[in-house]
């Protein structure tokens, strides 16, 4: 049974195959949380990425690419959106690292949004992800959210990657963070905030969380 839930997805509306991971649901997912202990993104290298985000998302990647590569055959014009929130959000940034690299013609058609994203790796794996998507990543955080600094960053050097756009309240007001060689955390952004002034109901509240739109998913773990 896989370790993460999620589904590939075509949403003719907006001309978009989504691929989108869940956040923690279930109990079995908490192991995927908990195991911080980082592991090789690629083997023989000096890039560490959380384990147990690694191993979820090795662990249905195989089926992922083979739904993408066939809806993408089919809707060659739409463009592809690599999503999740929390864990999901963490999955989501893997999964589309993991196949902007194999998937032919993924690369100029690529998003990835995350919404109060945990970190995922290193300062190497981050500086090789903004190398790779840097430019068509956008890290989504709410204003006082815990989740988005973990894992700390004094465990085994975590880091996070990506444009942070910092969703700094209730009433929608957005700062767009700098982005910075390796660790791309803006200090006037989310990390302004204090571990203890950061509540988990603002990890709760993106955008509202809107129901789901007219999206019909072709394939889901």
């Amino acid at each position: 049974m896989p370790l993460s839930d999620g589904f590939v997805a075509v949403h003719h509306r907006s001309q978009e195959i989504v691929v989108a991971w869940a956040a923690t649901h279930r109990y079995r997912a908490l192991v995927t949380d908990l195991a911080v202990f980082p592991l090789p993104y690629i083997p023989g290298a000096s890039t560490g990425v959380h384990g147990g985000f690694l191993d979820s998302v090795r662990g249905v990647i195989g089926s992922v690419k083979e739904h993408l590569e066939l809806l993408m055959r089919d809707y060659p014009n739409y463009t592809v959106i690599f999503t999740g929130h929390s864990k999901g959000g963490a999955e989501a940034a893997l999964s589309a690292l993991d196949l902007v690299r194999t998937v032919d013609g993924l690369r100029q058609r690529i998003r990835v949004w995350t919404f109060g994203q945990p970190r995922v790796g290193d300062a190497q794996f981050a500086a090789l992800y903004n190398q790779q998507l840097g430019a068509v990543t956008y890290r989504v955080t709410s204003a006082a959210d815990p989740v988005v600094v973990m894992p700390p960053q004094f465990l085994f050097d975590y880091c996070h990657h990506g444009t942070e756009v910092w969703l700094m309240n209730e009433a929608g007001d957005m700062y767009v963070g700098r982005n910075y060689t390796g660790c791309s955390e803006d200090p006037l952004a989310s990390s302004s905030v204090d571990f203890y002034d950061r509540t988990i109901r603002w990890h709760k509240n993106y955008l509202g969380l809107p129901p789901l739109d007219h999206a019909t998913a072709v394939f889901s773990w």
